[in-house]
């Protein structure tokens, strides 16, 4: 069954930042490079980025009226850019690799997975942090997130508009499936936590209604 992909979340201030520190005449090759002994499979290098940004590629639903839509088309940009330097500088792991002993070793982590709302009632502002929430393994995979960065819902006045569309998910009501890079900030025995530089959400081709 084919899906409804797009990037709903870009976290604009990590992006901001990485981006400065990438060299600005560096030409990413998007090519594999030989395997060696100590790759991982499920290692994520350019081939992979380049598939994350072959299907969906927007900043937003597709076919929906956009605000700032020429901001987020540069945050898209900026982020493809950013990945594509961060793998070409080291292949990024999976979040299933990773042990508690893992920490220090990659800075940043792939996972794709099943994620849930869970935080209290939220505020219906910008300037509120939730809480998404996956497994990996036995695992909880926490990713706190920041509601100015989704592709639907930050209004210009700093509030953030509940609706039909997306207030199943923020309520803890629905479960959706993402693909995200993070930054690990925590690695225990029973929770991983991260800060996500985006997700990418993948719907059912019938679900035209669920926008994030």
């Amino acid at each position: 069954m084919s899906a409804i992909e797009y990037f709903c979340y870009v976290s604009r201030n990590k992006i901001d930042q990485l981006y400065q520190q990438i060299d600005p005449e560096a030409d990413y090759e998007i090519t594999e490079l030989a395997k060696q002994e100590t790759d991982r499979k499920t290692d994520w290098k350019t081939g992979q980025i380049l598939k994350l940004f072959s299907a969906g590629r927007s900043y937003g639903k597709k076919d929906v009226l956009q605000r700032e839509a020429k901001v987020k088309q540069t945050y898209l940009e900026k982020l493809e850019r950013v990945m594509f330097a961060l793998a070409t500088e080291t292949p990024i792991p999976a979040a299933s690799e990773l042990d508690r002993w893992d920490m220090g070793l990659s800075s940043y982590y792939h996972h794709t997975g099943v994620f849930r709302f869970e935080s209290k009632p939220i505020e219906p502002s910008t300037n509120t942090v939730v809480t998404l929430v996956s497994s990996i393994g036995q695992r909880r995979l926490l990713l706190d997130c920041s509601l100015r960065n989704f592709s639907e819902g930050p209004r210009p006045d700093g509030t953030f508009d509940l609706n039909s569309a997306n207030d199943r998910f923020f309520r803890g009501d629905m479960s959706m499936t993402m693909t995200t890079v993070f930054l690990l900030l925590e690695a225990g025995q029973s929770r991983v936590i991260g800060s996500p530089l985006f997700l990418k959400l993948s719907l059912p081709e019938s679900d035209w209604m669920t926008m994030l």
